[in-house]
């Protein structure tokens, strides 16, 4: 009976361990790794066009035959996020929030119970910040809680591995590195939705011998501090941080980043302070590191690096246009190609146009694949 009754205790334990969520560095599989990815293997990042209705970020991630959706829309967007999984072959993944937004968050559970997608893990930000004290705020905030509750809910139900992560953490998909630099952090008196923000996660994905930085919807306080600590954010491709607005993306952080290419999610129904023209604000400022591209002009973006020489495909509206960006591994400089919208001022588009052709003739470098 004694040995019954200690079984029955593990098992307990067992089936309590399952559905508790754990920390990236607790984990035996997902343990942070002290060897650098093998730069051969192909890193694909794809920026994922949610259509002129809607609004909200989501990125798919592939690595060694492994992939990993990162932020889910709204949820408007549920039927063209769905489709584009469907059609593009993206039935078995795990999903990856960046904060407790609902154009982030929206649609993870109505992916998690379609039979169609076989979810193969959750990584979630620490929900501690979720505590309202303004009483203005509370039924929002409630709201953004009772979404991480149901989601914490249906990956016990569906025994779906959920990890909660933090700063330090890391986990890999497929031969990609996955780090968290930074994130569930900051704190304001109010407790305002808006905090939620600067609670997302700043992330470093590196394979394919480059390195891919995404920071959520930081805003300007958390891009300051990141910059104070020190922490380095140098990447090769970056995410441009709150749909690529004003209240994120200041010319010192993007320095710091100092990329190759760049890209955020805008439509036509964006808010109008967000970044809507290439030649002004982030998206203009962002032009003097990298490439630009936004799924309102481009449609689905896809990204893949293979021994730190990044091939783009885009779906629409990609006009040549030289640029001299940094390309890692020891490649030095390289020319590619730059994407203008049709909005632009045509003498503003002509300076830009003839300042980086002038450079691009006097490095004598080759173009960068673009297809």
């Amino acid at each position: 009976m004694r040995n019954r009754d200690l079984l029955m205790s593990l098992l307990l334990i067992l089936a309590v361990t399952v559905v508790l969520p754990v920390r990236a560095s607790e984990k035996g599989e997902g343990a942070a790794q002290t060897a650098e990815p093998d730069p051969s293997s192909a890193l694909k990042v794809t920026a994922i066009d949610f259509g002129d209705d809607g609004w909200g970020d989501g990125t798919m991630i592939e690595s060694g035959g492994e992939c990993m959706l990162m932020d889910t829309f709204m949820p408007e967007c549920e039927d063209e996020l769905k489709e584009f999984l469907i059609d593009n072959g993206y039935t078995k993944f795990s999903i990856y929030l960046s904060h407790y937004h609902a154009d982030h968050f929206c649609n993870i559970r109505p992916i998690m119970r379609d039979d169609r997608f076989t979810v193969t893990a959750v990584y979630l930000p620490d929900d501690g910040y979720l505590w309202p004290t303004d009483e203005d705020y509370g039924a929002e905030i409630g709201w953004f809680m009772s979404i991480d509750r149901g989601i914490r809910e249906l990956a016990a139900e569906k025994k779906i591995p959920l990890t909660v992560l933090h700063p330090g953490d890391s986990f890999q998909v497929g031969d990609a590195l996955v780090e968290i630099l930074y994130g569930t952090t900051y704190e304001n008196e109010d407790h305002n939705p808006a905090y939620i923000n600067n609670n997302s996660l700043v992330a470093r994905i590196t394979g394919g011998g480059i390195r891919y930085l995404t920071c959520g919807d930081i805003e300007e306080i958390m891009e300051n501090e990141i910059l104070e600590k020190g922490i380095d954010v140098s990447a090769d491709l970056y995410k441009m941080s709150h749909h690529g607005g004003p209240t994120s993306n200041t010319y010192k952080f993007l320095e710091a980043v100092n990329p190759s290419f760049a890209f955020f999610n805008s439509t036509e129904d964006s808010p109008d302070h967000f970044a809507r023209d290439w030649a002004s604000g982030p998206a203009g400022d962002m032009m003097d590191f990298a490439n630009v591209h936004s799924s309102r002009y481009n449609g689905n973006i896809t990204y893949t690096a293979r021994d730190g020489v990044i091939t783009v495909r885009a779906d629409r509206n990609v006009v040549p246009k030289i640029m001299i960006n940094k390309v890692p591994g020891g490649i030095g400089l390289c020319m590619s190609f730059q994407q203008f919208n049709d909005q632009q001022e045509p003498k503003e588009t002509e300076k830009m146009r003839t300042a980086a052709e002038a450079a691009a003739e006097k490095s004598g470098l080759l173009p960068a694949v673009y297809r």
